[in-house]
């Protein structure tokens, strides 16, 4: 989940040349509008409205324990903070694509 529509894009395309099913929102509120059981969530920490943090954490509260890989163009102390206490994957944009895909494998053998 990305507010940058051309990430969202490549995102897809790459997670789908991995075998992936992909489905691209462009907010948090948009993702929990859809009725979608997600094996894994990517989020992007400084999402607008509700961030990719608040949303990892709504997502707990409702009891829907999906793996989440957070992305973010800027590291700020505070963002970091938080997702060290989630024990999530974070990745630095650009992605590196072998990063990812690690990342994501992680993430959903952890949840396993």
């Amino acid at each position: 989940m990305d507010d940058d529509a051309d990430i969202r894009r490549g995102l897809a395309i790459l997670l789908r040349s991995h075998g992936h099913t992909v489905t691209v929102f462009q907010s948090a509120e948009e993702y929990l509008a859809q009725p979608v059981e997600a094996h894994c969530v990517i989020l992007d920490i400084a999402l607008p409205g509700m961030s990719g943090l608040e949303l990892s954490e709504r997502l707990k509260a409702d009891g829907r324990s999906v793996p989440v890989v957070f992305i973010t163009a800027h590291v700020e102390p505070s963002a970091l903070a938080a997702v060290q206490r989630t024990r999530q994957p974070l990745l630095k944009k650009p992605l590196v694509e072998d990063d990812l895909v690690d990342a994501i494998n992680r993430a959903t053998s952890e949840q396993a």
